[in-house]
């Protein structure tokens, strides 16, 4: 036999010499890939979906070695290579997994147990007593507040918790959702979801109840519940209420807009703004919060992103919920809408899908655009742009991305240019998924990927950035006097001094269990700071300072 039959006889053998070694291979690859990604710089979300996507790698190897390639009898073969695809098959079916803003299990529940909201009752009836609101230098009447970012300045807190701890005033289970508190007088207002009811409740801040007090309900027969990936944001309403002149106006999971009578919740209007444009949902539902547009001589409006191919950002007469104008073809992120002055104009600022979008706040015309990616079905926007000047806009959002300073100019005809400040563009600091930023004195604070950041405007670098245990995770943060006050996602209440020199915690307690994932934004109307996440509410009473001078808004002790 010639020597080229031979070789090519031994050419079988030497492919398939390697084979029994496949599973040890693959093993070896998939772990050390797994490690280099665990043990990099990787934001953690990135790290946590990293493992999902290994094990599923190194099943379907393994799996496919045995099928393919093994020596195994047909039995054998059928068991371990698809017993393994069965067993997983029958967890997912069975198991609901609860993950966190960066894909970390936390708990899990079976896939046939009713869930929270849905073990509530709906509160009220149609006969709900009329209450009389008075607002007060301490409201906090909208989604963060009164500003840019959820500040409040004329109050000092306490900060030696151990000496003069916050006094917890009431606790109540509340229904599903990530909507905040927003408070006129003594009264707060949230969304949350009861079973198939999506709900507006008010409730009264200075409750002698321990387990607080509902005034007043106004109920929508809408169920945001989503399936596929938009399960990762849960059930729920997602936006903030805003109260104006009597009124609340809300903006539902499913699009539904409604403006409803603060002393009853009498419903006044509504829009279905995604039936009456004929455009589906985003992902995670809308969350984007209502804003409130005053003009001197001009009726109030109510702004709100749509994201429709006509009507990305529409305005609402207050009074009468009529359409007013209806601007843009951008697709919404998860952003509200900013009103603002640059370059001695009015402007209305909306974070839509991969693009800044500015509005001229007479008539909605679009103004500028400036670049910013974000897919609202997958690496979604979700912080709100931050008019730092009269010529400067920052930007931040999550997904390894990072944030951006916007400049802008006009140029000879007196168009709005925008292009970048920094070089580069975006910066790697600040990566805020599910949050939003503090800005003091030439500072930035906020989350960058869960971790606490300090960074510098100008430069656009990270003065310092802590990691602790637990961890802050993807939570949400407020300025208080000189301190931030930070709802971690696991539910603990941090004190932390707002200093660009160093990080310097005051002091902490744990408010919610860690097993429930809190993402709502903190409300305060001094000296009351309410609390929520997917399942309860609080109220606690924060220590002030003794030199605070603050005319509390509340008289309850």
């Amino acid at each position: 036999m010639s020597s080229d039959s031979q070789s090519i006889k031994a050419m079988p053998a030497a492919k398939s010499a390697w084979l029994p070694w496949f599973p040890l291979f693959w093993v070896v690859l998939i772990v050390g890939g797994y490690l280099y990604m665990q043990l990099g710089s990787l934001d953690q979300d990135v790290k946590n979906s990293s493992t999902v996507f290994c094990l599923g790698l190194l099943l379907f190897g393994l799996t496919g070695w045995v099928f393919l390639c093994s020596h195994y009898s047909t039995a054998k073969r059928l068991l371990w290579g698809g017993g393994p695809w069965i067993l997983v098959l029958a967890g997912v079916a069975s198991v609901e997994l609860v993950n966190n803003g960066d894909v970390g299990v936390i708990d899990w529940r079976w896939r046939w147990s009713a869930k929270h909201d849905e073990k509530l009752s709906v509160p009220l009836g149609k006969e709900q007593i009329a209450i009389e609101w008075e607002t007060t230098t301490h409201d906090y009447p909208r989604f963060l507040g009164n500003g840019f970012w959820a500040e409040v300045l004329d109050v000092q807190l306490a900060t030696d918790w151990d000496e003069q701890p916050p006094v917890e005033r009431w606790r109540c289970p509340v229904g599903a959702g990530w909507s905040g508190f927003a408070i006129v007088g003594d009264f707060a207002v949230t969304q949350e979801q009861r079973g198939s009811q999506e709900l507006v409740v008010c409730y009264r801040v200075s409750s002698e109840n321990p387990e607080g007090e509902i005034v007043w309900t106004h109920a929508d027969p809408v169920r945001f519940d989503p399936s596929g990936a938009g399960a990762l944001g849960y059930v729920g309403p997602r936006a903030t209420p805003a109260i104006h002149d009597g009124r609340v106006l809300t903006v539902g999971a499913t699009g539904i807009l409604n403006c409803i009578d603060a002393r009853s919740g009498s419903l006044l209007w509504t829009h279905d703004t995604l039936t009456e444009n004929n455009m589906q949902n985003t992902m995670w539902g809308k969350a984007c919060s209502p804003a409130i547009l005053e003009t001197e001589g001009k009726p109030t409006l109510v702004l709100m992103s749509v994201g429709a191919p006509s009507a990305s950002l529409v305005a609402y007469d207050l009074e009468t919920g009529k359409e007013v104008w209806a601007a843009g073809s951008r697709r919404s992120s998860y952003a509200s809408p900013v009103i603002c002055e640059l370059l001695g104009e009015r402007q209305i600022l909306c974070v839509n899908e991969d693009f800044v979008t500015a509005h001229s706040a007479t008539d909605g015309k679009i103004l500028w655009e400036y670049p910013w990616q974000g897919n609202s079905d997958s690496d979604a926007t979700a912080s709100q742009p931050v008019p730092l000047s009269e010529d400067r806009v920052f930007l931040s959002k999550g997904y390894g991305v990072g944030a951006s300073l916007v400049q802008l100019s006009r140029d000879e005809s007196g168009d709005i240019l925008a292009g970048p400040l920094w070089e580069p563009p975006i910066r790697k600091v600040m990566k805020t998924k599910m949050g939003n930023v503090i800005v003091r004195d030439g500072f930035i604070y906020g989350l960058d990927g869960g971790i606490l950041q300090c960074i510098d405007v100008e430069r656009g670098k990270s003065q310092w950035k802590k990691r602790r245990l637990p961890a802050i995770g993807h939570g949400q943060i407020m300025a208080i006097g000189d301190n931030l006050v930070i709802l971690s996602e696991t539910g603990e209440l941090i004190l932390v001094a707002i200093d660009p020199e160093e990080y310097q915690e005051l002091a902490s307690m744990s408010v919610f269990p860690s097993e429930e994932i809190t993402w709502n934004n903190p409300a305060f109307s001094s000296p009351y700071l309410l609390l929520r996440n997917a399942e309860q509410a609080v109220c606690l009473k924060l220590p002030l300072a003794d030199s605070a001078d603050v005319s509390l808004a509340h008289t309850a002790d």
